[in-house]
């Protein structure tokens, strides 16, 4: 699985790319995504169906 990298943007919100793959694999374009923390390390993205 690739990796990304979380940045800072200048209005202060913290941004993170989708690798492409994953992105196309999964449809997410213009979808909504839930985030939850699972532990200190793991983070769980649900997308949210609306």
């Amino acid at each position: 699985m690739p990796k990304t990298r979380v940045s800072q943007g200048s209005n202060g919100q913290y941004k993170v790319t989708v690798p492409k793959g994953v992105a196309e694999a999964m449809q997410l374009d213009g979808k909504r995504l839930d985030w939850k923390v699972k532990s200190g390390s793991t983070l769980e993205v649900t997308i949210v169906d609306e």
